[in-house]
């Protein structure tokens, strides 16, 4: 099979635990685009941080960040697909989250809203390189529609809140762990394997030529939409069952394993 598309994950699959793209994996995607294959970055992330790694790799190609809730081109930075959530319903998430004491951000317009900064706010701010705006509680300041709502907390915890709130929430809105520390909550149309599909009918490409290489349960629709699904080694193992291959983990270059045996 002659693959097209390739579209991959950042944290935990791209990245390594230092959060950098390594040698070996920048060689692999840059040989790809090289032979003509076009790479795209999936990820769960804001914009804003995603495409940092996007010009670092030389992409010129439409982004899906936000789990699928936003497409915009790498260089132009034209929204191409946009879904958002309605106010009330985040608003009973806002309600819910204070009743029980939870970190919650609120993400809009590329940036994003936290009630106060504590230990969880932090470190998300080393991660991605971005602080978070304090504004007090988000009940009352939120007033337009956000592209994600996010819970960060202990991997128990977020257990224990995705078991509560999927049958409140899960009928209205998409929610789903990026990683064990980290609950999302996004359009119905804004998964990851949606976005993927909306991108390879504006690219013209059909699943079979198309590569998903991801980790984490958000990753599961993309890896299912495309021709050819590519688990990490370091994913759980309900999202390695789901993939037709499984490569070697981030810290060991699996995403250039990968290309470098399906495409190079």
């Amino acid at each position: 099979m002659s693959y097209r598309l390739i579209a991959i994950d950042l944290d935990d699959t791209l990245l390594g635990t230092d959060l950098k793209i390594s040698p070996k994996n920048r060689e692999a995607i840059l040989a790809a685009v090289e032979q003509g294959v076009q790479v795209t970055i999936a990820t769960g992330r804001m914009y804003i941080s995603a495409v940092n790694f996007a010009v670092e790799l030389g992409l010129d190609i439409p982004l899906i960040t936000y789990q699928g809730g936003l497409i915009k081109e790498s260089n132009s930075g034209d929204i191409l697909y946009n879904q958002t959530l309605p106010v009330d319903i985040c608003q009973k998430v806002i309600q819910a989250c204070q009743a029980k004491g939870v970190h919650l951000q609120v993400y809009i317009d590329d940036e994003y809203y936290i009630e106060s900064e504590n230990e969880y706010s932090e470190f998300y701010g080393r991660n991605v390189g971005l602080k978070g705006v304090t504004v007090g509680s988000l009940d009352k300041f939120l007033d337009r529609r956000p592209n994600k709502l996010l819970i960060i907390d202990k991997p128990k915890r977020i257990t224990e809140i995705w078991k509560e709130f999927s049958p409140i929430f899960g009928q209205d809105i998409e929610i789903s762990a990026s990683k064990p520390i980290f609950l999302e909550f996004t359009h119905k149309e804004a998964t990851k394997g949606k976005a993927l599909k909306y991108l390879s009918g504006l690219k013209d490409i059909p699943k079979d030529e198309i590569i998903a290489i991801g980790d984490g349960h958000n990753d599961v629709s993309m890896i299912d939409y495309a021709g050819l699904g590519i688990a990490m080694k370091n994913a759980p193992e309900e999202v390695r069952n789901s993939a037709d291959y499984v490569t070697a983990t981030n810290d060991e270059d699996g995403v250039a394993q990968a290309i470098y045996k399906f495409v190079l």
